[in-house]
């Protein structure tokens, strides 16, 4: 692993995620807000922020863009290079609910796209980290090991389904649609139900092949999962098969996209016609 701050990284992410477990599960309840956009948002969610915004300008002095900020407006945003992009809690909703399955997402971006990507699965203490060039790593028990994405070719000599992995709560019935149709090119296919940027760990760790997301998401739900999906091998692109672009409008949101896992599958001859309807 060469990259100069990648592990300063992931331990301000552990930070962030002790902040949050000491919210999780104490017993009293939780006072619940509710943005805007309609999403709940905690006090464990500022909390984490703060430790983010804090510490990641230690590491590196550019503007730090966070859920639980104020964002600039994009003619500010345009000129900045290079930015933090982070998600101080990834799946609130799951951390609500109490299944374990929520994260804290920290990316790099540079010239429009992740450079750098770190989760961070605070009831586990497992972590993932990587990006474009620096390979993929897991972070487990306080040592590193490099994953990468399981390939076609894998899955066929150990004769095991086609995973896809989905939304718990967004876009299921476009999911089982697209896996009908995967059945006849690809046999047995089956669907996990996940949480929050837990779905393309799974993908980069190779328990998954595919990520198909039908619903909407924002750029600080999907930066860190993408730099670190390119690095094991695989990529996140729209349905029209383009990269996924950061701070290059004037709102966060991302078009439905796919997070493939073996890079040298043919995914988009298999995936154009078959999600044609699904947009």
């Amino acid at each position: 692993m060469n990259h100069p701050f990648l592990k300063d990284i992931m331990a301000l992410a552990v930070d962030a995620g002790k902040s949050i477990m000491s919210f999780y599960h104490r017993g009293d309840p939780l006072p619940v807000m509710t943005k805007q956009d309609r999403s709940p948002v905690t006090e464990a969610d500022y909390s984490a922020h703060r430790v983010l915004a804090a510490g990641l300008p230690d590491l590196l002095a550019v503007p730090v863009l966070s859920e639980e900020s104020e964002p600039p407006s994009l003619d500010v945003r345009v000129h900045w290079g290079s930015y933090w992009l982070v998600d101080p809690l990834d799946g609130t909703r799951e951390f609500l609910d109490g299944n374990d399955e929520f994260t804290v997402n920290i990316a790099l971006v540079e010239s429009g796209m992740p450079s750098l990507g770190v989760i961070y699965v605070p009831v586990t203490g497992i972590g993932y980290a990587g990006g474009p060039g620096l390979g993929a790593f897991k972070y487990k028990n306080q040592q590193w090991s490099e994953i990468q994405v399981r390939t076609e070719a894998q899955r066929r000599l150990l004769e095991e389904p086609f995973r896809l992995v989905a939304s718990r709560r967004h876009g299921i019935s476009e999911v089982s649609r697209l896996a009908e149709r995967l059945r006849c090119s690809l046999g047995d296919v089956v669907i996990s139900e996940v949480g929050s940027s837990l779905k393309f760990c799974h993908v980069v760790e190779g328990y998954a092949d595919l990520y198909p997301r039908f619903a909407p998401t924002s750029e600080w739900d999907t930066a860190a999962g993408q730099a670190i999906l390119e690095a094991a091998g695989g990529c996140v692109v729209g349905l029209d098969f383009r990269p996924l672009a950061y701070n290059s409008k004037s709102d966060f949101l991302n078009p439905f996209f796919y997070g493939l896992g073996d890079g040298a599958f043919p995914w988009q001859n298999l995936l154009t016609t078959l999600g044609d309807d699904l947009e």
